[in-house]
């Protein structure tokens, strides 16, 4: 590795001494360390600032500073540079994240050996076809077809690979990828998938139908979702960063992303043993 990009949560000043830290260890070690314009600015760095493409091109890692808010942001920019991203954890749950602050060090000098365990996660990509410019929009977690009003219902009618499926009618649905079973989902009565296999979750948000439920479809599926014409303005949130109006009679389409995530795990990584530490498990008899 010789180019790595550092993408601390710019508006928790403990990440941003940790990343000014980090960037003279890194650099210590000979590699170039890049990081983004804005975040350089925050962090104190402006001299290591650059604009996106420059940030991408030719980037061998991405390291994230922050919750899994911030690895969601920093796993977005690692898909478009085709790079793995590892994440220290400096915020709550760390669902996403690989190293706790307390061992970011030694964790990363193992990463920077080659000795750790590269997972591939399933993408989620979602088309806007009114209202976006034609470009799609990926998602790690989940993209949520819902509404901005609180007093009213939205109406969502959901085909499969171009057949009808069902009309939800309620705050919204989430489409989750297995990662992101863990989070809204699953906040919304989803199931825990692990997130290695491959499939796409279809949670209804607040239903008005007792029988609505999780539906898991095939990774292969395609998925339409229109909205109806009514008083509503419908909207499409990706992984909780990008939100787009989605036009009366628009459509949305989500299906597989053509290529995977690269996510680096510690050696000996167990998402079992995670899930029992992050939702405190009772212990056994």
């Amino acid at each position: 590795m010789r180019n790595v990009g550092i993408m601390p949560h710019i508006y928790k000043e403990k990440t941003l001494r940790a990343a000014g830290e980090l960037r003279r260890w890194l650099e210590s070690k000979g590699l170039e360390v890049r990081m983004l314009r804005e975040d350089a600015r925050a962090s104190g760095c402006p001299e290591s600032g650059m604009e996106e493409d420059r940030f991408l091109r030719h980037l061998d890692l991405v390291i994230s500073l922050g919750g899994d808010g911030a690895m969601l942001r920093a796993s977005s920019f690692a898909y478009r540079a085709d790079t793995p991203v590892v994440g220290v954890n400096l915020g709550k749950k760390g669902f996403l994240t690989a190293l706790e602050m307390e061992d970011m060090y030694s964790g990363l000098e193992e990463v920077l050996r080659g000795r750790y365990l590269l997972q591939e996660r399933m993408v989620l990509e979602c088309w806007i076809k009114e209202g976006c410019g034609g470009r799609p929009l990926y998602a790690l977690n989940e993209v949520v077809v819902g509404k901005r009003e609180l007093q009213r219902m939205i109406r969502l009618e959901v085909e499969i690979n171009g057949k009808y499926y069902h009309y939800y009618s309620g705050d919204g649905v989430i489409f989750s990828t297995p990662t992101g079973s863990t989070a809204y989902s699953l906040s919304a009565g989803g199931p825990i998938v692990e997130p290695t296999l491959e499939c796409i979750i279809l949670t209804p948000i607040c239903s008005h139908s007792l029988v609505d439920r999780s539906v898991i479809i095939s990774p292969q599926s395609e998925i339409g979702v229109l909205a109806r014409r009514e008083k509503v303005m419908p909207s499409i949130s990706v992984d909780g960063r990008e939100e787009v109006e989605l036009p009366h009679g628009g459509k949305v389409l989500i299906r597989r992303a053509p290529r995977r995530l690269k996510m680096i795990k510690t050696v000996g990584y167990s998402f079992y043993s995670l899930l029992r530490e992050k939702f405190e498990f009772p212990e056994g008899k």
